[in-house]
Parts: structure tokens; sequence; C-alpha cells
């Protein structure tokens, strides 16, 4: 057979009839079998992209690439391309991260030096035969790509929870709308002038406009998912912003595109637009009425903390695959029906996380990196290098585009209130390309819409508008840089000035021990008022986008529908408590590794002077349940937090302080002496207001001579110990008439004293305080101290009374004062 003859159709072919004929004789049946039948007609190869239709004539296209009888011959070749874009995509990604490259940018690169390398030497004699890059073997890589491809945007999708657009605010719908519309009348406009000049680069000028649009003006929402994901932003202000500006010209983008479908159908008949319209309504309402219905059933009948049931993740994958297969049959591209059935199905767990967990490795991980060896294998050097004028022409519309994106998207977010540094890499940020621009290309390239030059082109815009973008704003974007924020501590703050905390858990296990020391903090008698902002976390799980969510919604109201019960707590409290304490309740969902980020950002936006981090006791029922984050988030909160934190070491008890009437709770300090400890003084004296509450300081003398062996420490013992006389003088003053605080001066001269101190009053106390560090004092800070400690993040003592030998029922508050290091 001549090497650009047609293939012989298959046993399977039927041959292609006109498909209007069957709508004049009114049978609807055999059109829809027509319609269907035309995709595996392999005599005009009639190709269904993105865009619903691409007619390709016979004669140009390259006939070396027939259907595999024999798939098997060709499988070893892909899977060895797979492993290679795998390897080689993970390798140089280990290098470009550190230049806060995404691995989006590693897996281009790694699609085009495979190819490229493979290219090389390779003669025309040898095309039957390349050992990576056969003809005949194309097909398969593709469909292995187009799995890939299908059941990841269902999986992103499953991962955006809908219910939260309305959520959002103004700010995402103005950025959103002006940054598309604007952009793209711009960059149409310019196209509209300069379209003859790109001449034979592109066959249909018209068909062109929209992917051109689509790549150069609109932010893809999973683009910009990844991306931030990966360079640690998805919990910052404005990785949620760009999250919640790019869902809002997703909505639009595919909205408009299956109207633009529906118009390049008009060429074959108003019945057609009719049919495709008529059959894209059945597969969307299927998803709604069938398949989110059999979701929900699923999530309600699977018990808390059980796994989904292996028959229903089974049953989920295989409509994914028929969502696929019915959507491509439409009209529409095979991934909009699997992301439509994304968007429908509830995310986070149990069902979510499930089909995450199942679906993600050999789909996002293995199928996924052969679209990077298809983009390779589009690219035409040779063209391009070629016609460097047509390189020039699509340059400057590029060039225009991104800056007129870029503009206005930093004067709308100027609009909206943003400073203008944040409203610039806001504009960086919305530059971010990925798979879907690759996606769009590629279809248009194979689609003959464009060639081989153009195709280049625009590949090499879009790797380097995400290098450069995602480069600077890895520079110049840091959320938590507080250089030009004063920062305050307990002990900053005035007799009236209103005290606020921030308080995070996980759980309910830390409530009793948290309202114990809200109960005693705050008093009615006291002259300032106390706000709690009570944040509950939850690390996300199976879904692309973070939230900080105030369920406190204007004076005396709180949003109740929409908040976690374990907030009502808090909320209860403050309504005892009447005008003396507000409670702010957040729910926060975020990544594992920045769940500090919106502790320390609402630090700083709120002015707040203590961050309360619980934690379980050692060896404590409590201590054996909670999960590593609780452990791991306690260092990064000590580290970066422009406020003083204290971490509550707290029992598995029930009880309530302020359910308890008449009873009186004693409270122990443990007092040393540095910073650390005057600002526990500080803390300890707003207990002291309290009537219920009887307050014992251990105020403990450790000789400068002793306590710092080292010579240049003891000149700054002595002054530390001033500074500690006049904390302690200032307290008594306060309390001149107080005769619950009781203040005893203890002289020892080994840190194992204190112990022997504290030690028999284990039982009497319900709460003690500890300063975290004792620099001062060397004696408290040795190396071998240290290296005994097994919890280096409450320090020397805190470690000490919190561990299983100290026998006590007390909860400890070890405190850390800002500033001191």
């Amino acid at each position: 057979m001549p090497v650009n003859s047609p293939p012989q159709p298959l046993l399977f072919d039927i041959e292609y009839t006109n498909m209007t004929a069957c709508y004049q004789e009114g049978d609807i049946v055999s059109a829809v079998g027509e319609w269907i039948l035309q995709y595996k007609t392999r005599q005009d190869f009639t190709y269904v992209y993105f865009n619903s239709m691409r007619t390709i004539d016979s004669q140009s296209k390259d006939y070396n690439d027939p259907w595999p009888v024999n798939i098997s011959a060709f499988l070893p070749h892909a899977l060895l391309s797979l492993v290679m874009i795998v390897i080689i995509s993970r390798g140089l990604h280990f290098f470009l991260r550190r230049l806060k490259q995404p691995l989006f940018v590693s897996q281009m690169m790694a699609g085009i030096l495979i190819y490229q390398f493979c290219n090389v030497g390779r003669h025309v004699d040898s095309i039957d035969y390349h050992m990576l890059f056969q003809p005949k073997n194309r097909r398969l890589e593709q469909s292995l790509s187009n799995i890939g491809i299908f059941f990841n945007f269902f999986l992103m999708a499953l991962k955006v929870d809908i219910s939260s657009i309305w959520l959002m605010g103004k700010k995402p719908f103005i950025i959103g709308i002006i940054s598309l519309s604007i952009p793209s009348m711009v960059t149409f406009i310019v196209y509209f002038f300069i379209r003859n000049l790109l001449g034979y680069h592109v066959k249909s000028k018209h068909d062109f406009s929209l992917p051109l649009l689509a790549m150069l003006c609109h932010s893809f929402f999973f683009v910009q998912a990844e991306v931030l994901s990966e360079l640690g932003l998805l919990s910052s202000e404005l990785g949620r912003l760009a999250l919640s500006t790019s869902i809002i010209q997703d909505l639009i983008f595919w909205i408009l595109t299956p109207v633009f479908n529906s118009m390049t159908q008009s060429q074959y008949g108003e019945k057609n637009v009719i049919l495709h319209l008529l059959f894209f309504a059945i597969m969307v309402a299927f998803i709604i009425l069938v398949i989110r219905p059999y979701a929900l059933w699923v999530v309600r009948n699977t018990p808390s903390h059980a796994r989904v049931r292996e028959v229903h993740i089974t049953m989920i994958t295989l409509l994914v695959i028929l969502m696929a297969l019915a959507s491509d049959i439409v009209g529409a591209s095979y991934i909009v029906g699997p992301m439509l059935m994304g968007f429908a199905l509830p995310s986070g767990p149990p069902l979510g996380t499930a089909l995450v967990g199942q679906i993600d490795l050999v789909a996002t991980e293995l199928l996924l990196p052969l679209v990077y060896i298809v983009a390779g294998r589009e690219m035409d050097w040779t063209a391009a290098g070629q016609d460097p004028s047509h390189g020039l022409c699509l340059g400057i519309m590029v060039l225009i585009a991104s800056i007129t994106k870029f503009a206005t998207v930093a004067i709308s977010a100027a609009y909206c209130g943003l400073p203008l540094k944040n409203g610039v890499l806001l504009g960086l940020i919305m530059d971010f390309k990925g798979i879907m621009e690759t996606l769009i290309l590629i279809y248009f390239k194979s689609g003959r819409v464009i060639n081989g030059a153009t195709y280049t082109y625009l590949i090499l815009v879009v790797v380097a508008m995400t290098s450069i973008s995602s480069l600077l704003v890895s520079i110049f974007y840091k959320p938590l840089d507080m250089e030009n924020n004063v920062c305050k501590n307990v002990r900053d703050l005035s007799c009236q000035s209103e005290l606020r905390i921030i308080t995070c858990f996980f759980d309910d296990k830390p409530i009793p021990a948290l309202l114990d020391f809200f109960e005693w903090l705050t008093s009615l008698v006291a002259q300032h008022c106390t706000c709690i902002y009570a944040l509950h976390l939850k690390e996300l799980r199976a879904s692309s986008r973070s939230s900080l969510v105030c369920h406190h919604k204007g004076k005396e109201h709180t949003d109740k529908m929409n908040m976690d019960p374990i907030l009502n707590h808090f909320t209860t409290f403050a309504q005892q408590k009447k005008e003396k304490v507000t409670v702010m309740p957040f729910t926060s969902v975020v990544p594992q590794t920045n769940l500090h980020e919106d502790i320390c950002s609402l630090v700083v936006e709120r002015k707040i002077a203590l961050v309360i981090v619980p934690s379980p006791r050692k060896n404590s029922v409590a201590y054996a349940e909670s999960d590593q984050s609780v452990r791991d988030l306690i260092p990064l909160v000590l580290e970066q937090a422009q406020c003083s934190v204290g971490i509550m070491v707290y029992h598995n008890l029930t009880r309530v302080a302020s359910t308890l009437q008449g009873h009186q709770f004693c409270i122990g300090v443990v007092f040393i002496g540095g910073p650390d400890d005057r600002e526990v003084i500080a803390i300890a004296g707003h207990m002291a207001y309290h009537p219920s509450v009887q307050l014992n300081i251990l105020h403990f003398r450790i000789p400068c001579i002793i306590g710092s062996k080292r010579s240049d420490l003891v000149e700054l013992c002595v002054r530390e110990q001033k500074l500690d006389d006049q904390v302690i003088d200032q307290l008594q003053r306060e309390n001149a008439h107080n005769d619950r605080l009781a203040i005893s001066e203890v002289a020892i001269n080994d840190p194992v004293q204190i112990m022997d101190v504290i030690h028999p009053l284990g039982y009497k106390y319900d709460l003690l305080l500890v300063g975290r560090r004792h620099k001062h004092l060397s004696i408290l800070e040795s190396e071998a101290l240290v290296e005994w400690t097994e919890w280096p993040e409450l320090g020397v003592i805190g470690d000490l009374l919190a561990s299983p030998d100290f026998k006590t029922s007390a909860n400890i508050l070890v405190v850390q004062q800002h500033g001191f290091s």
C-alpha cells in the first residue's frame, strides 16, 4: 500500500451516509445513528476536538498513522515513553523547584527534550521504526494521555466546592469579569488587524480567535490551584482571591463553550444544533438527577470514619468513563462530562477523599505526563526558525494581551481596596499558564487550525509566562513577612485595652481546658474586655481551594446555620459573659503544611496579643489519638506568629469552670525570670481579677553567679532580675487589697530544686503557667538539659511539668513572648 494512501475500512466501519437525508425523512433514530457513526468513519476523517468540528481533507492527512490492529505490538513503546517522561520530568523538577518553578515547566521541558533528543540523526528511511516514537504508536499514546486527562479534570472538579461561590464576596466577581472582558476585547481587536499577517500559518483565522483568547486572556482555576499549591500560596490572601477570581472566569468560559459549539454545528443544519443541545441537556440532567443523588446516598450510608465500599468507587469510576464517552458523542469535548460530574459530586470525606486516593496516583502521576510527550512531538522547530516575522507578530499580540490583562487585574484590585503591591502580584498570579492552555493548542494543532510554527511559538509563550510569573511571585510575595507591622504582647496592653486572643483546635477534646482558661482570664469586674477568635482548623483533603470563613455576621449575630457545632461552645460562653467577652468564630480549611498561615495572618490583621495552641499531655489518651498535624503546627506558630504564643498542655477532663458555681480554683505561676516569664505575669495579672481564682506565684531566685556559668551572661542576668523585680512589684501594687494573690520567694541553686518544690503541690493546682525560655540563666539552657528534653517546644521547665513523671491533674500553659530570642 502506498505510504500516503488512506487505510482500508475495518470490518466494523460502516460507510458514512448523509445525515441530512435522515433528517429530511424524519427518521430521528437513523439521524442519531449516522451522527454517531461519523466519528468512526475513516473516509473523510472528521475529528471533533475542543471546538467540536474540524473536517480534515483525507489527502492531507499523514496515513502513516493507521488504526493499530495489534495494540500489544506498540504497548512497550508507549510504556517506555511513560517511564521516561516521569523520570526526566521529576529529575528536572528536583533542580528547577529551587528556582520556584512549578512541575508544569519541568514536565513541558521534559516532553520537548525527550522527543527532540530522540529525533536527532533520524533518517527518513527508518521512519517505520524508532525506539520511542513510531508514527503507528501515536494513537495509543494519545489514547492513554486522554484517559489521564479526563480523569484528572474529574478530580480537579471534585476538589471544588461549588457552594463556596456565593460566599466569595464582590471582589472576585469584579476582578474576574473586568480582567476577562477588557483583555479579550483588546486582544480580539489587535488580532483583527494583524490576522492577515499570519498568512498560511493559520488555516482558519476565524476559528483561531477562540484558542487565542482562551490562552491569553483566561485564567483557569485548575491551573491556578496547581501552581499556587506548589508555591505554598494556596491559603494566602492573594491565593484565595486568585482562585475565587479564576472560578468566576471558568464559569463564564464553560457557559460560553457549549454556545460556541452549537454555533459551529449550525453549518450542518438547524436540526443538528437542536439535537446537539438536546443530548447535552440529557447528559447534564442524568448527572444531576441520577449520579448526584446516588453519590449523596453513598455519603449518607457510609459510617463516620469508615471507608467507602469498593463497589461504589468502582461504579463511580465507570460512570466517569461513561460521561467522557457521552460528552464526546454529543459533540462536546470528552473532558466536559467528567468535569461536570466532578462538580456534581460532594467534595471532601468520605467519598471525595476516597476517589482522590484511588484515582489520583495513576491518572495524574502516570497517565497525564504523556500529554507533554504529545505536546513536545507536535513542535516544529524548523518551521518556527524559517519565519521569524511570524514569531514577531505573535510576540506583539501576546505582549499586548499580557500587559492589558496585567493592568486590568491590578487596576480592578486597587478599585476593590487592595494595596498596589498586592494588585501587581495578583496580576502576575493570574498570568499562570498550564495544562489547559497546552491542551487547547494541541487540539487546534491536531485539527490543522494552526501549523507547527504557530504551535511552537505559543507553547514557548505558555512555558515562559508561567516560569517568569511564578519566579517573580515567589520572590516578592511573602504572606507572613510582617516587617512593617507593629506586634503586640499582653504586657504591652494598658488595663483598659481590649485583650484579643486566638485559640485554634482540630476537634472538641481541648474545649474544656480552653473554656476553663478563658473563664479564669475574663471577669465581669475587670476593666478590660476580651475578644476571642475561635479558629476551627480543618486539613484540606480532596479539595483544591482553601478557605477562611468568618461566621460572625455583625453585632450580636452569628451564622450558626453554616457554622461547625464545635464553635457553639464559645458562642455560648460569650453569652454568659455578657458584654465583657466577644467571640469571633472562624473555620479554616487549608493544607497541612499551611495550617499556621491563617493563624499568623489573623494575628497581624486583627492585632492579636496572644495565641493559644492546645496539645494533649504526653502518654494520655488524647495524645495517642492526636494527629501529627497538631504537633507539626506548634513550632511553626512559635516561629512565625507576631505575638505571644501559649501552648496549652491539657488532660482528658470534661469539667468546665464556668459551670462550677462557688468553686475556688488554684492557679500557680512558676516564675524564674526573663521576658517569657514576665509575659506570664501579665497573663496572671488578668486572672487575679476573677473572684474564684486563688493565684499563687512561686518566684524562684537563682543567683547570677550560679545561674550564669558564662561570664558574658552575668551582666545580662543582673539586668533581667531587675526587670523581674519591677514586674512583681507592679503586680503587688495593683493587687494591694487582693487577698487571693500570694507571692512566695524561693532561693535555689539547681534546677532540680524547682521540681522538688513543685512536686508536692502537683494536685493542688488547676492550672500551672511557666515561661518557655530562660536564656539569661545558662544553667537552665545547658546542652545536657536541652538534649534530655523530650518536647523542645515547651522548653526545659515546661517539658518537666508536662512529663508523665510529674504527677498532676493541672493543665499547663507554656508562654513565649514575641520579640525575644
